[in-house]
């Protein structure tokens, strides 16, 4: 008998091409997945995750499910995976659910951070996005605040199903400083393909005083207007918790 088994994933993003399987790419859900074929007398073990971060982002807790006819402890389980997989994949909790739970759609809320240096660092360049400009703290702050609440993201995503609602609700937007580093966090009900990279960028644009605020409400109503959707790097951000 089959039995479901929940996943908490970290990860760096960096060497991968993302969260999903491709042909022309090594992606975290192939590890994994190439991982538990071991347990599963070498057949294909097919592993949900939570949603599918793009190339070259991170996260401190992706949550993932597969269903697996195995009598292995839940630990067991977890430490075959971290045997298989490569340092920067990390499995830190495995857990024995219900056959209902389903990572994607079982999820309320997930949340994420984006990076934002205001100085050069050696350590976290590889984490963090450092602008090649100066920009207003301030003004990054009064574009977050217009995030928040329902509203239909089709300007600011990359989402290649046409059919899909562009919909999502956010509950928290907001910028703040830690050190030499901003942070921008968002939490959401939902999230789009490169949407939070999308509103970094833009509220980026308009901080360095390229385009005024009124220019990114208009991009948030998707009226038509003068901004130009600009994509902050793949570095900067991180899947930081997903909530069911």
């Amino acid at each position: 008998m089959k039995r479901r088994f929940k996943i908490d994933i970290e990860y760096d993003g960096t060497n991968y091409c993302g969260w999903q399987r491709q042909t022309n790419g090594c992606s975290i859900q192939f590890a994994i997945e190439e991982a538990l074929r071991p347990l599963n007398r070498n057949q294909q073990v097919t592993v949900i995750g939570s949603g599918r971060t793009d190339s070259g982002v991170h996260a401190l807790n992706q949550v993932a499910h597969f269903d697996l006819e195995t009598s292995l402890s839940t630990e067991s389980i977890k430490n075959a995976i971290n045997a298989k997989t490569p340092e920067d994949i990390l499995i830190y909790e495995c857990k024995e659910v219900d056959s209902s739970f389903h990572s994607r759609f079982s999820a309320v809320k997930r949340t994420y951070i984006y990076q934002v240096l205001e100085k050069p660092s050696a350590i976290y360049r590889h984490y963090s996005w450092l602008p090649p400009f100066g920009f207003d703290f301030s003004t990054l702050n009064k574009c977050a605040r217009l995030v928040k609440g329902k509203h239909d993201f089709t300007s600011l995503c990359r989402s290649a199903t046409e059919s899909e609602s562009k919909v999502c609700i956010i509950y928290k937007s907001e910028w703040t400083k830690k050190e030499k580093m901003l942070i921008y966090k968002i939490a959401g009900n939902r999230f789009l393909h490169s949407m939070v990279r999308m509103l970094v960028g833009c509220m980026m644009e308009v901080a360095r005083g390229k385009y005024i605020i009124t220019d990114f409400k208009k991009l948030l109503e998707n009226k038509v207007g003068e901004m130009q959707v600009y994509t902050a790097p793949s570095k900067g951000l991180f899947l930081l918790k997903v909530e069911y």
